[in-house]
């Protein structure tokens, strides 16, 4: 990514304190923070802890692996399994990035979105399951990162506040919790994390969220679910 110039970098943070601002700015130009240049929410995923894989560059290409099948079994099976959820979070976040393109083919489409589904069971609890009618809250504080909870399943996703708003701005069914205190989010996400409840990515868009955009939409959609 191009170096951003000062008033590049305020443009993708607008709605956060000056001072937040300037603090981020401090640390994009040292190197330790990157921002939602492409505002898809996936690569501030690095910011969320230790534990979030660091993301690869994405190149332009309809190319899932290029490694064989054999020595990509083989380097898996060598790898601890941290290590192993890391990779399907990285892959998660490369395979969600591709799928923004414009220029895939209805069948790399389809592989991608088949990849897609299989790398987000292996990045979530195993017990969860989506509806349409499930209420979410979500929280945000002064700076870009924000939590999406699932009421019905209690379970939060680490989302950007550029991902909602590509995504669901001005959706229907969701509680808007604001914070103050930039230390909130964190600790929310850790109590999520300890009781093994917290996915450290973004949902996917009507599978792992189906908000309706409307009451009239709320009405027409629920009468399906999707069970994960």
């Amino acid at each position: 990514m191009a170096k951003l110039s000062y008033n590049e970098f305020r443009s993708l943070h607008k709605g956060i304190p000056q001072g937040q601002i300037s603090e981020l700015w401090k640390k994009y130009k040292a190197g330790e923070y990157t921002p939602d240049a492409n505002q898809d929410g996936v690569h501030d995923m690095e910011q969320l802890g230790e534990n979030t894989p660091q993301e690869e560059p994405v190149e332009e290409t309809t190319e899932v692996n290029k490694k064989s099948a054999k020595e990509a079994m083989e380097e898996k099976e060598q790898l601890t399994p941290a290590q192993k959820f890391q990779m399907n979070l990285n892959s998660f976040a490369q395979c969600y990035r591709m799928l923004q393109s414009k220029k895939l083919t209805e069948a790399q489409r389809g592989e991608l979105s088949s990849t897609l589904l299989k790398l987000a069971k292996l990045t979530r609890p195993s017990n969860y399951n989506c509806k349409p009618e499930d209420g979410w809250q979500l929280w945000v504080g002064p700076h870009p990162d924000a939590l999406l909870v699932n009421e019905r399943n209690q379970i939060a996703f680490c989302i950007t506040r550029s991902w909602w708003m590509k995504n669901y701005q001005g959706s229907f069914m969701v509680q808007d919790m604001i914070l103050d205190d930039p230390t909130r989010i964190a600790s929310l996400r850790n109590n999520f994390r300890v009781k093994n409840r917290l996915v450290l990515r973004n949902p996917i868009p009507g599978i792992e969220i189906m908000l309706p955009l409307s009451k009239l939409d709320a009405i027409v959609t629920s009468s399906h679910s999707y069970e994960g």
